[in-house]
């Protein structure tokens, strides 16, 4: 935890997976549901192993600019689950169940918002600072935000497949700036990959903090230790000089009621519904 305090900026820009939210209960878990409808039989970790072989292979084409449309988002993202369930011996599966994956992890029920999520954002808007998103995402972020009942709490939602780029390209930095007329140097970007978010933000001199829920960075960034680390959005506040005391108390209750919390094993920008990424580094 870094324990000096930045300045405040005007905006904060979030990313999503594992910065805010993760799959519930695990990616394998929400992808077995649309197996059993389907009458696919599968064992968890036969799948975990087939999503970190094809993760290997790239989650999807990663250079923009690609085309932005609903339809487009949808096709770069059964590449990988095609490819996947190939490595479990089901090739050639119709497209109904790609789609049957697609509505699964665009329904709020299959996401975990984090604890201390909530009371942040309302400690941010009592102190007059703006809040906006920056993922990369498919096209129904906007929506999948209204069904977890956080939409409300940004101005813009910068979604990847709705802009034709994605973090870390600059492009999508520049995008959200421009949408929302801040200067970069009055920004501040909160994600948890060094690659996509910290380095991607950099690129446009918004200031980045590097969210680590999970304590994979111990040591920090040898490549970029002038990035703050931060454990929680509590951490985030102690930064910013914030009052962080009702986002520890939301943190204290929930402590221990998650059951779904040992199921958190690939980052949510590691699988095909947000962010491209290699295991462990996954995007936001």
């Amino acid at each position: 935890m870094n324990s000096s305090t930045l300045p405040r900026p005007e905006i904060v820009f979030f990313d999503i997976g594992d910065t805010l939210m993760r799959v519930k209960p695990s990616w394998t878990g929400v992808y077995l549901r649309v197996c059993r409808e389907f009458g696919l039989e599968i064992e968890e970790p036969i799948l975990a192993g087939a999503f970190a072989t094809a993760l290997r292979a790239g989650m999807w084409d990663e250079d923009g600019p690609f085309e932005a449309t609903p339809e487009k988002s949808y096709q770069r993202v059964k590449v990988f689950d095609t490819r996947a369930m190939e490595l479990v011996g089901y090739p050639g599966l119709p497209d109904a169940f790609f789609r049957a994956i697609a509505r699964e992890f665009a329904r709020g029920a299959s996401w975990h918002v984090f604890p201390d999520v909530h009371p942040t954002l309302a400690v941010l808007e009592q102190a007059g600072i703006r809040r906006a998103v920056i993922s990369n995402w498919v096209w129904v972020l906007p929506e999948l935000l209204h069904e977890v009942d956080l939409a409300e709490h940004f101005e813009a939602v910068v979604a990847s497949a709705r802009v034709g780029y994605q973090k870390p390209q600059r492009e999508i930095f520049q995008h959200a700036l421009d949408l929302t007329g801040v200067a970069a140097a009055h920004a501040i970007h909160v994600g948890d990959t060094p690659g996509a978010d910290a380095r991607g933000a950099r690129s446009v001199g918004i200031r980045p903090v590097l969210i680590d829920r999970y304590g994979r960075h111990p040591n920090g960034l040898p490549d970029q230790p002038e990035v703050p680390i931060v454990a929680d959005l509590a951490a985030f506040l102690d930064l910013l000089g914030l009052d962080a005391a009702e986002v520890r108390r939301a943190e204290a209750f929930s402590s221990g009621s998650d059951p779904f919390a040992w199921a958190a094993r690939v980052s949510p920008e590691s699988a095909a519904r947000s962010e491209p990424a290699t295991p462990g580094d996954g995007q936001e």
